[in-house]
This record gives C-alpha cells, sequence and structure tokens, in this order.
C-alpha cells in the first residue's frame, strides 16, 4: 500500500535526483529473488544526501505514526543490512525501541538473529528499504515470529509493484511504501535525460515486467 500519491512522487523525485537510480546497458540487473531488469533502485544512494534524506524522513514519520498508533505498534526492527538505518531514524523519530534482524542466525538463542531487547509478545514494523516479490519480507517475519515478536506490517521505502508476490505467510503481511515503479516511472520521464533507447527499454519493462524479465534471463515466477 502507498501511503499517499503525493508523497510517492516526492519520494521518486529524490531518487532521481539523488542518483538512486541505475539503469542498465546491454546487460540487466538480477536481483536476489531472480527478476531480470532494466533498473536498479539504490536507495543509500539517497540516504547519503542530507537534504533529501530530512525530507523524506519528514514524510516516513508522519505517515508511519498513525499506523504505530493504530496497530499499538512497539518496537522497530530493521533488516541486516539495508534496513538497519532507516529503522534506526524511524525509531529515533517515534521514540521507540530499535532491533536489527539479521539475515541469518550467528550463535544460539532467542538473540541469535534478532539483536537487541524486545518485550515478549511485542508487535514490531519490520524496515527495509526496497521489495521485489516479497520472498526475503516473507522469511524476515518468519524469523521474527519464532522469537516471539508479532508481526503483520512491513515498511519499505520503496516497492517495486510489478512483480506477482509469493503468498504472505499467516497472519498476512501488510505491506506500506512511500512509492513504487509506477511513481519512479512517471519521475525518469519528467526529468527529461533519459536517452531514446532507455525509454523504449523502460516502457517495455513497464508494459510486461514479467515477460522482460524471462526474455533477459530472469525468472519467470516468484523464486
Amino acid at each position: 500500500m502507498i501511503f499517499s500519491p503525493t508523497d510517492a512522487a516526492h519520494t521518486a523525485q529524490a531518487l532521481v535526483a539523488t542518483g538512486a537510480v541505475r539503469l542498465a546497458g546491454s546487460t540487466p540487473f538480477f536481483y536476489t529473488s531472480g527478476w531480470a531488469s532494466p533498473v536498479y533502485v539504490d536507495v543509500h544512494a539517497l540516504l547519503s544526501d542530507v537534504q533529501h534524506r530530512a525530507a523524506i524522513l519528514e514524510r516516513l514519520v508522519q505517515s508511519v505514526a498513525p499506523l504505530v498508533r493504530s496497530r499499538g505498534i512497539g518496537a522497530i526492527v530493521g533488516t541486516e543490512s539495508s534496513g538497519i538505518a532507516l529503522a534506526a531514524w524511524l525509531a529515533d523519530r517515534l521514540g521507540l525501541p530499535m532491533l536489527t534482524l539479521r539475515k541469518r542466525p550467528i550463535g544460539w538463542g532467542m538473540q541469535a538473529q534478532l539483536q537487541g531487547r524486545l518485550p515478549a509478545g511485542c508487535k514490531v514494523l519490520l524496515v527495509d528499504d526496497v521489495t521485489t516479490d516479497g520472498r526475503s519480507k516473507n522469511a524476515a517475519a518468519a524469523a521474527l515470529r519464532q522469537t516471539g515478536a508479532e508481526v503483520a506490517d512491513v515498511l519499505v521505502l520503496f516497492d517495486y509493484a510489478i512483480y506477482p508476490q509469493v503468498p504472505p505467510l499467516a497472519p498476512p503481511l501488510a505491506l506500506h511504501a512511500l512509492a513504487s515503479w509506477e511513481h519512479l516511472h512517471a519521475a525518469l520521464k519528467a526529468d527529461g535525460r533519459l536517452a531514446e533507447v532507455d525509454r523504449r527499454t523502460l516502457a517495455d519493462f513497464s508494459a510486461a515486467p514479467i515477460d522482460w524479465s524471462v526474455a533477459h534471463g530472469g525468472t519467470g515466477a516468484p523464486a
């Protein structure tokens, strides 16, 4: 779910302005989920720009605060490594505990994968930077639930929202994002710096992202 069309447009413009959007040449990008794509979104480029980061964080806090109150969320969990910075800044602004979820357990016990102190039965908001088909978010939620945490909401800065989603775990996860590919594609076109070949490639990708992936050696279904 996109919080706000206005915020989505501003977020997409910030991603373009900070050089966070990379376009492939003759060799497509391959995401860890297996999809082939002509575009890669590097949120870290946006976060390294102080002015744009501050503006995006303000929009994020304003959007997330009502969700936190309505869901009774008591902690923010950032995924290793991309979600850690976003989770830390968000937790600080909201006055909530911040924890880190490792990609894989290291050691034994409850804190082998989840770092930090979490009260029993606490509802948490899982935070990451980008999502494609939801596979890694489902895996992260499963890991969190094994620690006793309650997680029903996932927050990302950018959701492609064009790929078929892996069926969510029970209970289902609600995905929240500031922007999606629809908004980013519009921002790239409005920027006016796309070469004609790139405009055609992105138009083809937008029209049929799954077919584009298969035609360029990627998957055609959630891995």
